[in-house]
């Protein structure tokens, strides 16, 4: 593989100066060791304030090779660090290690995520005791938070009691206005209680990719008491950080259906007002598109973010310095004031991250690549009204490809050898001076050792204090006691700020009925939290066609002009699309996970609820009334509208805002009659269903926030197939698997109709009835041979190769082509098997062939009921699963 080096700027000349840039190394040596030196005179301007910073020893593991460290792991323990503080950046300042002691000796811990308090007089950090030997990994020692006290010099956890303290995974502390302290851990507090009134026992979630257990946001007091949970994302929301608005701003993980992107996003202190902040689009933006990742966010004096744009898994454990300027920009091309744009996450003449490093610095997961330029593994403004951060970071190392005990210079000549590839790095600490890009030395890299978290205690202005809302005064007090929330969407046919529809003519009940208005109902589902198997270990037969499990909250009507408002419940990882009449989605589910806290009022243009900014000034598509007392045209004349409300509002407003139903009921609400007549109602219920239901009787009578529907394949879907149905002209009882099987009703073998067996029969290979398969899989197509048994349908096809081509008969003596008597090549011929495409297809019932045989003059028509196909049509929607509640499936 070619190795790709930073070479944008002019050559690097070792030791002391980057050409063509105002960089300046002070004191450098050149030994290839460090480009610092011990002694040096300290800056007057930051010699009084104090720093903290964590030195580690270069991460090997027990079989000598390098630890990477993984960007999207909070819980990852890389033992050997230590935590020092000094009183000034000086390196003649006395060096404090402050946890020195605190275990055995030669026991080695680990120590990160450092934070200063405003006042700059206390000390936030996370430490992780050393491992157990012979321990299972559940009862090895767990992160904790703990604190450091500039003022009194004392040390403490800031959970005091053992047990309370080792219950989770602690990491990323950071101080509210208030005292009280933020911080991501796996407790999952309050999902775990809503785990208790669904029925199932309390374990922590797994992320969406089931690898570990899901970090979130949660609160404590500054004595560790009263934790709450705040976030409630199905993947990791962590590095919080505490913006001067008082908004919490942090890194989240979106995989919701293999989405994949880690970006910036923010939170009240009390969970509300959750939104996208920066980046969702901007995952592409380190070297030459790589992907990269905003590492340890900070607050910068002016306003913006510090960053360290990196690689997921760094190799390095470090990358590029970026500023964010989050207070004008979404993304790296989008300015929040200014119209979306289509590629937004491409970097643009308005960037929304800027690079601090002196030259161009790789990021990328490529191993080959060398960057001249080293790394920044840390950084944090020093609060010192200069330009200046500390920082750590490493030169441009090369390892000898013939003694792995010797670093090179980065010199064209060591460059030109073959096979040169980085050294590790060897992160030391510097004050970078933004105004002319020189980088002075604290003090020396030690060999075997680099530091790799910093942090400054430079006095700053506090952050505004945002107090949490109040039931009774700002929120809904009957919200709050029901554990509801309300959701408002102004336009679900609006897409990056364009409405697609035309909504002033689906709103006019003379221009369009409700049978021509594409989207009928908007479908609200919720993520199903999955345990680790030390909790169940079900079989992986559980999951189908997709690997995640989801249930229904319910439906709510789209209103004509393509508005919504509805009750949610809260604290629930949800999701919503728009459907047909039959419930089938006609659109994507969005595209993260969103939540609400209790009483809260979510405002969304559009379906995108999750990624929503509440700052961005798009103008929406549905404006609403234009003035008080507004009739909309050709409405019901009693339902007026305010100036600004959609429809759904001025419903809302006069009617009670709607609750979601776990059946499909339309009423035309807006028709005015002396316009035309009203559209027909219609209900297609769990009730009318002769088969199991997949909510319980109390939802199906009256939706609360704990209401569910769960829907398995074996306990709801299967029954459809094997009731008996009314007898036909000839008094026969008639059930689909009558024709739908390989033997008639005399038992004889048959050739199940349409070659669609939707029998019970259970395939060996994976604990699936064979209906299962062959209703959402592409099948074999049997027939009977002369014996009357199945055999597969078999036809002759020319056999191609690797790229497509026909392969040709060909002499084995001579290996010239063969002729045939027209003087033509003989193609191979080899029996193939003939598929039938399946009927449902995973994910998309609204485009599956199914439906289309009980439409109107299907062939069909008439076998099932409307309620009975809903049900068919919302399982394969949730993606086909065998099962949606991971505790009814079989045990591994």
């Amino acid at each position: 593989m070619e190795r790709v080096f930073s070479m944008r700027v002019p050559h690097f000349l070792f030791p002391c100066i980057v050409a063509g840039t105002s960089f300046l190394l002070l004191n450098c040596g050149g030994n290839g060791e460090s480009n610092s030196s011990s002694g040096t005179k300290p800056d007057a301007a930051v010699a009084d304030i104090p720093i903290a910073y964590v030195k580690r020893s270069v991460p090997f593991d027990e079989d000598g090779e390098f630890i990477n460290q993984e960007g999207l792991n909070p819980s990852q323990f890389v033992p050997g660090a230590e935590l020092f503080v000094r009183e000034r950046a000086d390196a003649n300042a006395a060096e404090i290690n402050l946890t020195d002691g605190l275990f055995p000796e030669g026991e080695l811990y680990d120590v990160k995520d450092l934070v200063a308090s405003n006042d700059g007089t206390k000390l936030l950090f996370a430490m992780r005791a050393p491992e157990l030997e012979n321990v299972d990994p559940d009862e090895q020692p767990t992160w904790n938070i703990w604190e450091y006290n500039l003022e009194t010099e004392t040390l403490r956890r800031v959970i005091a009691n053992d047990i309370t303290a080792e219950d989770g995974q602690d990491v990323s502390p950071a101080y509210l206005p208030d005292g009280r302290i933020v911080f991501a851990s796996n407790r999952q507090l309050r999902s775990k209680a809503i785990l208790l009134d669904d029925g199932k026992p309390q374990y922590e979630a797994q992320t969406d990719n089931r690898r570990e257990d899901g970090f979130v946001l949660h609160v404590m007091d500054e004595d560790g008491a009263n934790i709450s949970q705040l976030t409630y994302n199905q993947s990791h929301d962590y590095q919080p950080l505490v913006l001067a608005s008082g908004q919490i701003a942090y890194n989240r993980w979106s995989n919701k259906e293999a989405t994949n992107r880690l970006s910036l996003f923010t939170t009240r202190p009390d969970g509300q007002d959750t939104q996208e902040l920066y980046g969702y689009n901007s995952q592409s933006t380190g070297t030459d598109g790589a992907d990269a990742i905003f590492y340890h966010p900070r607050v910068m004096a002016d306003g913006r973010l510090l960053a360290v744009l990196r690689a997921r898994e760094s190799s390095n454990w470090g990358g590029d310095l970026v500023a964010i300027d989050i207070d004008n920009y979404s993304d790296i091309n989008q300015d929040v004031n200014q119209p979306i744009t289509d590629e937004p996450g491409l970097a643009g003449d308005l960037p929304g991250q800027e690079s601090l490093a002196f030259g161009d610095i790789i990021v990328d997961d490529d191993p080959t690549t060398i960057s001249l330029n080293g790394y920044f593994a840390a950084a944090t403004d020093l609060f010192d009204d200069t330009a200046r951060l500390l920082v750590a970071w490493s030169d441009c190392r090369l390892q000898d490809p013939d003694d792995d005990t010797r670093v090179l210079a980065c010199l064209d000549s060591n460059l030109a050898i073959a096979d040169i590839t980085e050294a590790r790095p060897l992160y030391s600490l510097w004050i970078y001076n933004l105004e002319n890009n020189t980088l002075q030395p604290l003090f020396a890299a030690t060999p075997g050792y680099m530091y790799t978290d910093v942090v400054a205690f430079g006095p700053r202005a506090e952050d505004t204090f945002l107090a949490d809302r109040q039931g009774g005064v700002e929120l809904d007090q009957g919200l709050v006691d029901n554990a509801l929330a309300e959701l408002h969407i102004r336009n679900v046919y609006e897409v990056a700020g364009v409405d697609i529809a035309g909504i002033s003519l689906l709103a006019d009940p003379a221009l369009t009925t409700a049978d021509d208005r594409p989207a009928r109902f908007l479908k609200i589902e919720k993520a199903v939290s999955l345990p680790d198997r030390d909790v169940y270990d079900f079989d992986g037969s559980a999951f189908g066609f997709a690997n995640n499990m989801r249930e229904i909250i319910g439906y709510v009507p789209v209103e004509p002009d393509g508005s919504v408002k509805t009750l949610i419940p809260t604290d629930v990882a949800l999701a919503v699309s728009i459907t047909n009449a039959l419930g089938q989605r006609i659109s994507g589910t969005t595209s993260v996970w969103f939540s609400a806290r209790p009483g809260e009022r979510i405002e969304s243009n559009d379906l995108s609820v999750g990624l929503r900014r509440l700052d961005a000034t798009h103008d929406t598509t549905n404006p609403g009334a234009p003035m008080n007392g507004y009739h909309f045209p050709n409405t019901e004349p009693l339902l007026i509208a305010q100036a600004g409300e959609t429809m759904a509002e001025a419903w809302s407003r006069m009617n009670g805002t709607r609750r979601p139903s776990v059946d499909l009921i339309f009423n035309d609400d807006w028709t005015d009659t002396a316009v035309r007549a009203k559209d027909a109602s219609f209900s297609y219920l769990y009730a009318n269903l002769l088969t199991a239901a997949p909510a319980s009787d109390a939802c199906q009578s009256e939706w609360v926030a704990a209401c569910r529907t769960v829907i398995n394949y074996q306990d709801h879907i299967q029954p459809l197939w094997d009731l008996d149905r009314p007898p036909d002209a000839m008094n026969n009882v008639i059930t689909c698997i009558a024709c739908h099987s390989r033997q008639d009703a005399m038992g004889a073998t048959q050739v199940p109709a349409g070659q669609l067996e939707l029998t019970q029969s259970q395939l060996d290979t994976n604990n699936h009835y064979r209906s299962f398969e062959e209703l959402a899989a592409d099948d074999i197509v049997y027939e009977l041979d002369a014996e009357g048994i199945l055999v597969p349908v078999m036809v002759p096809v020319p056999e191609v190769d690797a790229d497509g081509n026909i392969v040709y008969e060909t002499d084995l003596v001579t290996g010239d082509l063969i002729l045939d008597g027209n003087g033509d090549p003989i193609p191979v011929i080899q029996m193939t098997t003939v598929t039938e495409p399946r009927a449902l297809i995973p994910g998309n019932a609204a485009g599956s062939r199914f439906f289309d045989l009980f439409a109107a003059g299907g062939s069909h028509a008439g076998y099932l009921s409307n309620d009975e196909l809903k049900l068919i049509g919302e399982w394969i929607d949730l993606g086909g699963q065998y099962y949606n509640n991971p505790f009814d499936a079989p045990e591994n």
